[in-house]
């Protein structure tokens, strides 16, 4: 909010009770989808709900033209690896991190691997990895022992695990156990203020580049 405030971007945090039902989420995305005065919309993880959500439904519900995401590609293209020939491996298929990154990553001519709850190999397909995108939801499931030596790692996962040293007896954690992973690992984002911040300077311009082609597109249709 501060940083939108800072570039003269409107935004609106919709904060949901956490009595809030998946139904209530999505009514509230797909009312968002179909504002035209909304330019960006990004849905803050993990969703804090006492009932059962889906985290992939709910962020695969986010219209295409509005999804302001991103940040991991910027990242990678930080570190000075090239992307071409190297062999990449995301885990976790959503539209909002996984299908993207599978996309973006073939496309800048890497060969990509992309795994799931259903992979039966995974720290296999994790050790051939030159370059490891994590967004599966799941807390530290990434072993340091499964990467490759000097892989690119980044992690996207944000969940809450229970620590009785922090005042509110949670922390937050990667997808990736980040302690391990840091002795083999090239590069790797941490988390928090990996992926969190590049995410919000790259949603500031996304925003900005949305609201460019939808007033584009509105004076071409004129």
């Amino acid at each position: 909010m501060k940083a939108a405030a800072q570039i003269g971007i409107d935004a609106k945090h919709v904060r949901l009770p956490t009595s809030a039902t998946q139904d209530e989420v999505l009514r509230n995305i797909m009312s968002i989808n179909e504002d035209e005065s909304v330019h960006g919309l990004i849905v803050q993880l993990p969703l804090d709900s006492v009932h059962q959500i889906d985290s992939e439904c709910i962020t695969n519900t986010v219209s295409p033209d509005k999804d302001v995401d991103g940040g991991c590609l910027e990242l990678i293209r930080q570190t000075g690896v090239s992307l071409a020939g190297k062999h990449a491996v995301v885990i976790g298929r959503s539209k909002i991190v996984g299908a993207p990154m599978h996309d973006l990553l073939l496309w800048h001519h890497a060969t990509v691997t992309t795994c799931h709850s259903k992979t039966q190999d995974l720290p296999e397909q994790v050790s051939r990895a030159d370059i490891l995108v994590v967004g599966a939801g799941k807390a530290e499931m990434v072993r340091g022992e499964w990467l490759k030596d000097g892989a690119v790692v980044i992690d996207c996962g944000i969940n809450h695990i229970p620590d009785k040293t922090m005042a509110s007896g949670k922390r937050v954690v990667g997808d990736v156990h980040y302690a391990s992973a840091y002795q083999k690992a090239g590069f790797i984002t941490p988390v928090p203020g990996g992926v969190g911040p590049m995410t919000v300077a790259m949603l500031m311009q996304n925003t900005v580049h949305s609201a460019q082609r939808f007033l584009m597109k509105n004076h071409q249709s004129r």
